[in-house]
């Protein structure tokens, strides 16, 4: 009987795995098929170097300090943002990559369920197991969402600066990219004509911890 149960659990964990690589096998497509398309008008053109240093910086200081040395999930920041949860009793705040933020706005719901979760930390390592860092940053770079007029959606920081400042991005002030930096953590909330008070308070954080920080790109 105990032999027939251990064979039973060995067929088992073997059907598991099998199951866990097909799925994988499938995730792993949809993300190929998903990210190696272009991008069309609708979003920025513009290549990693043609974007200001400074900009690229603010980036990755304020939404994923550690993008060059994790592999799409940073469990680090995972780990930091639950100890000082359960130790501290700080607010849960987020701890999502730029390549988890492209595989939630590109292929999944906004769901805040652990299954998603789940889904999307395991498509953000088969993204950075598919393609280059320098890819990905220039691509989220691109086509980030930074706000509406009417059905027009303003994606990425070279539209962003045309419509928010009708300026270059090669042309904003310090002042003018940790604005478009700000925006990211919800262009409505911070919205320049609704309330610019909290855009303000935003870009000013961003602008402290450019300052503040290591630089990330030389």
């Amino acid at each position: 009987m105990k032999f027939r149960a251990t064979k039973w659990l060995k067929h088992l964990a073997l059907l598991s795995v099998m199951v866990f690589a097909v799925c994988l096998s499938y995730l792993h497509g949809v993300v190929k098929d998903e990210f190696s398309q272009p991008l069309d008008s609708t979003n920025s053109q513009l290549s990693l170097e043609a974007y200001p240093k400074a900009l690229v910086n603010m980036l990755l200081i304020t939404e994923d300090q550690s993008f060059f040395n994790h592999f799409g999930v940073d469990f680090t920041e995972i780990a930091r943002v639950l100890r000082d949860n359960w130790l501290y009793d700080r607010p849960m705040r987020g701890a999502s990559t730029l390549s988890q933020q492209m595989i939630k706005n590109s292929l999944l719901t906004r769901d805040k369920t652990y299954e998603r979760k789940f889904k999307e930390a395991l498509m953000a390592l088969l993204l950075e197991l598919s393609f280059d860092k320098k890819e990905i940053l220039v691509r989220y770079m691109n086509s980030v969402y930074l706000g509406q007029y009417g059905r027009f959606e303003v994606r990425g920081f070279e539209h962003a600066a045309r419509f928010y400042f009708n300026k270059e991005v090669s042309e904003l002030s310090l002042e003018g990219l940790a604005t478009l930096v700000a925006l990211i953590k919800g262009p409505s909330y911070y919205h320049p004509t609704r309330h610019p008070g909290r855009l303000l308070k935003r870009r000013d954080l961003v602008l402290r911890l450019y300052h503040k920080y290591q630089k990330v790109v030389k």
